[in-house]
Parts: structure tokens; sequence; C-alpha cells
């Protein structure tokens, strides 16, 4: 029996897992006990430097989240704040807004979030040179600072 979200089949992680084989050949990963995790080198422009990334998945009931393992975020960042991550601790990247539902369990990882890194690393290289986030978004803040919505 498939899961439904939404009146939409929900890809398993398996699916997951074999769309990123298929869409992207040269990342490696698989399924483990703890979910699925894949790692694929991006480059965002011809002149970038090459990054790779960790995606990882653990279950249809949570998020996939995504980490830059090379180079080092902090490391070219200085010690400052990074903009754009949901956590400056981890660094985890930025690249949904979960209550805006802009990352559904349909759709294929390969074909929004590993693109959606690469845009990320892009105006996160931009950011390095002038110092201004040019790739838009919200940017998220603790959840003490959030305004409270009542229904």
């Amino acid at each position: 029996m498939s899961v439904m979200f939404q009146g939409r089949k929900v890809l398993t992680l398996a699916q997951q897992y074999g769309t990123l084989r298929q869409d992207w050949p040269e990342g490696q990963g698989g399924l483990t006990k703890t979910g699925l995790e894949w790692f694929v080198a991006l480059q965002p422009a011809p002149s970038s430097r090459m990054y790779v990334v960790r995606l990882t998945y653990r279950s249809l009931n949570s998020y996939p989240q995504v980490h830059v393992v090379s180079p080092s975020l902090r490391e070219l960042a200085g010690p400052g704040k990074i903009p754009h991550l949901y956590c400056q601790r981890t660094l985890r990247l930025c690249l949904f807004t979960p209550w805006l539902r802009e990352w559904q369990p349909h759709q294929r990882i390969s074909r929004t979030l590993v693109l959606w890194a690469e845009t990320w690393l892009y105006y996160f290289e931009d950011w390095l040179s002038t110092g201004v986030w040019q790739g838009g978004g919200f940017h998220p803040e603790p959840a003490a600072a959030r305004p409270r919505i009542r229904f």
C-alpha cells in the first residue's frame, strides 16, 4: 500500500535513492538502517570550487537535510554568521521553507534539493566576495524570535 500526502503518492526512501542514482550517477551513498544518505560533488559555476554535499533523509515523517562536507563553510566564511542556514552550529543549508510546503515528500530529491543546494552554493560564493546574500528567501530565526501565528 502506498502512502499519500495531500492526495499525492509519497516517494519511499528506496525510490528517492533510485532517482538519486539515476539523476546523479557520480554520487555515492545508499540506504542504511538510519535512512537514506547520499554524497555528491557540486560545482555551482564553472569558475567555482567543487563542494561535496551530504544529503540525509531519515524517514517519511521528517525533512531531508543537506550539509556541505567539504570544503568547510566555516573555514571559508570565517567566524561570523553564515546567512541562510537552518542552524549555525550544524551548518545545515536552508533550501526551503517547511511551513510553506516548498518541498513535499512526493517530489524527487534529485530534482529539487540537490539542485537547490547547488544554487545555495552559488549564492554562498557570491556572499563570500560581496558580503551580501542575494539568494532571497526567509532567513531562519530562533523559535523564540519568530512571531506566533494564531488561527
